[in-house]
């Protein structure tokens, strides 16, 4: 499954840099394509026991039009200093087009963010 292994990669370096993180914050959208399925994990690193609240949406322009969703949750980070913050799968077609925004926040303050892009 060289292939495979390969697109992994080019969907790590699609979202890799795409925002800033604060100092002791790390976030990445870790992405696989398995057929037509699009999943993304977000998984941050952070310091041990910080509590984090986070937001995700994904918005996509496809042949049917515009459609967005929207999840939002809160993780105490471990004390290992990560942290996954969620799971979004996503059925994807050779015509569709998807942006998806994770932002994390410590309290009020965005400490955290990232955008990926499909097709990158």
């Amino acid at each position: 499954m060289r292939a495979s292994g390969s697109l992994l990669l080019l969907l790590l370096a699609s979202s890799v840099g795409a925002m800033a993180d604060e100092t002791g914050y790390k976030l990445r959208l870790n992405s696989s394509l398995e057929g037509s399925e699009l999943t993304v994990v977000p998984q941050i690193a952070a310091p041990p026991g910080a509590r984090l609240r986070y937001e995700m949406t994904s918005t996509k322009q496809g042949a049917a039009g515009k459609s967005s969703t929207r999840q939002s949750g809160r993780v105490t980070v471990g004390s290992d200093g990560s942290a996954r913050l969620s799971t979004l799968s996503l059925g994807v077609s050779p015509q569709d087009r998807y942006v998806v925004s994770v932002k994390v926040y410590e309290g009020a303050k965005l400490v955290a963010e990232e955008l990926l892009r499909y097709p990158w």
